[in-house]
């Protein structure tokens, strides 16, 4: 069967874009042409239940930045953001039990009915950390999205604790595009770039912080609504759509087997390679595309060495990565890659 490597396009919901209609207006922005610049449709904008491809939204803010000659827009935009941003996820948000509850449900809805993101809530003694990615966008690409939404979900955590619940630190994967102290400034913390993830932290003593503004009572409704809406997402998701999600949530060691991924997703690997096949799709293929992609990734955002990335991607040795990777690129081998003008 031949492989279909046909991809639905990467969406966001349009409530993200509607919501920053008046902030971008307030920075002397003109929305509408800002629209147009990045091919995004007005009228999708202003549905209630419309969405937007992911690489126009990127591209939308990045216009934005430029026209306002402000390179941390998205930080400033975000200090302007309320719950509406997220939808009924946001409410969800403030009418959570306490500060854990609150970043649980944000990433496990988000995760599952904003497709193009990954978020989740790490854990140990002292510390708790929201966790932030794009799937399927450059570190590059992708900046003005990763401030706004760190600098939202702080705001988020500020509102909903009444100031109670204090962020340690900001973690961004990418370089800063100006003074450092001109984020901290905004920002109000502590915040490190080049970092392993893109993550607002905070205090472990602040994960029971209740919340200050919605009476709890309302997150059982929030969650029912966004429990029908999840299964119709869940439904229309292939099972290649599933695995591509695990692979890109970092949760499984090096180096990726078919019978690790087969045992995060429940099913034997018979069946995953059978499945996959009815879709059309191959195993290999796929998690070629996926080192693929990360590999590129490293190569362009990090310093680490080929023999570094190797190890990272799960090679037995440099020489296996840069021959896969050379198979990947068609000739053009890791170094090579890296030094491209």
């Amino acid at each position: 069967m031949k492989e279909n490597n046909k991809k639905q396009e990467p969406l966001i919901w349009s409530s993200v874009v509607r919501s920053l209609t008046n902030p971008l207006m307030e920075h002397d922005l003109d929305p509408a042409s800002l629209y147009r610049d990045s091919g995004i449709s007005a009228d999708e904008v202003l549905r209630v239940d419309g969405e937007v491809p992911l690489k126009n939204w990127l591209k939308f803010l990045e216009l934005a930045a430029e026209h306002a000659d402000n390179p941390i827009l998205g930080i400033h935009l975000a200090r302007a953001a309320g719950p509406e941003t997220l939808g009924a996820i946001g409410f969800l948000f403030l009418s959570s039990k306490n500060v854990l509850e609150a970043l649980e449900n944000l990433c496990h809805y988000m995760n599952l009915l904003q497709g193009v993101t990954f978020a989740q809530v790490t854990r140990d003694k002292h510390e708790t950390a929201f966790v932030y990615e794009i799937m399927y966008a450059s570190d590059n690409d992708c900046r003005q999205d990763v401030e706004f939404s760190l600098a939202l979900t702080k705001r988020q955590i500020r509102i909903f604790s009444g100031g109670q619940a204090k962020v340690l630190r900001i973690n961004f994967k990418h370089s800063p595009q100006c003074d450092p102290r001109l984020y901290e400034r905004q920002l109000k913390t502590p915040v490190f770039f080049n970092q392993d993830e893109n993550s607002v932290v905070l205090p472990s003593s602040a994960n029971m912080i209740s919340g200050k503004i919605l009476d709890n009572t309302l997150a059982p409704i929030l969650k029912t609504y966004l429990d029908r809406e999840l299964k119709t997402v869940t439904m229309a998701m292939t099972f290649c759509d599933q695995i591509e999600r695990l692979l890109y949530a970092n949760r499984i060691d090096p180096p990726i087997t078919a019978k690790k991924v087969a045992f995060q997703m429940g099913v034997s690997e018979p069946t995953l390679y059978r499945r996959l096949a009815a879709e059309g799709r191959k195993f290999s293929n796929m998690l070629d595309a996926y080192h693929f992609e990360q590999a590129k990734e490293y190569l362009d955002t990090s310093s680490l060495s080929v023999t570094e990335i190797a190890h990272m991607l799960g090679f037995a040795d440099s020489a296996s990565f840069s021959r896969a990777f050379s198979r990947w690129s068609k000739g053009v081998a890791p170094s090579r890659y890296r030094t491209r003008d």
